[in-house]
């Protein structure tokens, strides 16, 4: 299957787009995986077929994005998914640009200047991948809105969408604050996130109430993670090698004001002996500990979205000073990557499975690209046999696995 085949699958399911967006959709995507240089409007016109007029004025055009993604999520993935949420610093120069300002940048350890978009991710946890749901520009907040109430905001009103995929969502430490919690709480998700290591623990008192008047006994001393009670907590996973040892429990945390699932993991030296160790939360205290440590490891798949997409995808390239341009592009960019994942890795079966390569999908769309133009420009019958036998030789040529 390729990717024009597969969108078009998807967009005949989608009653809410008209018929020139469809055409135009479809041919936008094997030409975004196509493209050499930059992805602005007027280097899509030398590649594409249509005018740079017509790609700036369907890139102002609404589209749901978020209904795309999830049919693709649902017919190409298990049943075993969660939500990520995963905030992304971009480069952007100038003055004018919707939505500029100082972000935070995880590769640079500080703020820069640029924009930032709020991802949305499947992540399926069988197969451990992810799959673009949405992208939103930090933008538009609210008079003395933070950025954390923002994002709260902006994943409750597409609650209804997200809670048909799945009602656990994963974000990362930043995230792990009464705010937030309550508010995705009460929009009905299971959060699962990190916590820092001076995070205020105690263990649920477990012991024989006290005769008398008085409050009974809640808590039982606070939980030392380097120095765990064995009768309060108990192992749920551990690696091979030996190299970690993860233990569960059902414990409070004081900044929250209330009782979540701990997984606590430790770190180990060759003699055994603690390294380090990592707190992992949840807000679901009959979640297994085990399933509790995927999911939270899962969440990095978001990650390798923004890196195909900055790499390959032109995420960062957006020349437009329109949000509503803005937001399509960097869509458009993310569900590319998605599309070309489950067209070429999880389409395949799973014995047959190869890296997943976006480099090559790239050179082989530019490949065909370049031969259907020479077949066009020169008369040549596209269905003779000698195009036909030379057709995948020329698709795969420059590959790095070919």
């Amino acid at each position: 299957m390729n990717v024009r085949t597969l969108t078009e699958q998807i967009l005949e399911k989608m009653s809410n787009i008209n018929r020139w967006q469809y055409k135009f959709l479809l041919n936008l995507f094997p030409l975004w995986l196509a493209m050499r240089g930059r992805y602005n409007f007027c280097h899509m016109a030398r590649w594409g077929k249509y005018k740079e007029y017509t790609y700036r004025e369907n890139f102002g055009r609404s589209f749901d994005w978020l209904g795309m993604n999830t049919i693709l999520a649902k017919q190409s993935l298990s049943e075993d998914l969660a939500i990520a949420f995963d905030p992304s610093y971009l480069p952007k120069s100038g003055k004018h640009t919707p939505g500029i300002g100082y972000f935070y940048s995880g590769c640079a350890g500080r703020e820069l200047r640029g924009l930032e978009l709020g991802g949305l991710a499947v992540i399926d946890q069988q197969d451990k991948t992810a799959l673009h749901l949405e992208a939103i520009q930090s933008v538009d907040l609210h008079e003395e809105e933070s950025l954390l109430n923002f994002y709260a905001r902006s994943i409750s009103e597409r609650k209804e969408a997200l809670l048909e995929i799945s009602h656990l969502l994963v974000v990362d430490a930043y995230f792990a604050r009464l705010p937030f919690i309550e508010t995705m709480q009460q929009a009905g998700f299971t959060i699962t996130t990190r916590l820092r290591k001076d995070a205020r623990l105690r263990y649920l008192y477990r012991g024989p109430r006290r005769k008398g008047r008085g409050r009974p006994k809640t808590y039982d001393g606070r939980i030392d993670i380097y120095n765990l009670r064995m009768d309060y907590v108990r192992p749920c996973a551990q690696a091979e090698d030996h190299s970690w040892i993860a233990y569960e429990v059902v414990a409070n945390v004081q900044a929250w004001k209330r009782n979540v699932k701990l997984v606590i993991v430790h770190e180990l030296n060759s003699d055994r002996s603690i390294k380090t160790a990592r707190i992992i939360a949840c807000t679901d205290i009959q979640m297994d500990g085990a399933c509790v440590l995927l999911a939270y490891h899962s969440r990095f798949q978001i990650e390798l979205l923004y890196r195909d997409g900055k790499q390959h995808a032109g995420l960062t390239q957006c020349q437009a000073r329109s949000k509503e341009k803005i937001h399509f592009h960097l869509n458009a960019s993310l569900t590319a990557v998605s599309l070309a994942k489950v067209a070429y890795h999880l389409s395949d079966q799973k014995q047959k499975q190869k890296p997943f390569s976006m480099a090559d999908i790239k050179t082989q769309y530019a490949n065909e690209l370049l031969l259907d133009r020479f077949i066009s420009t020169f008369g040549i019958d596209p269905q003779m046999s000698k195009i036909k036998s030379i057709r995948e030789n020329i698709r795969s040529w420059g590959k790095i696995a070919a």
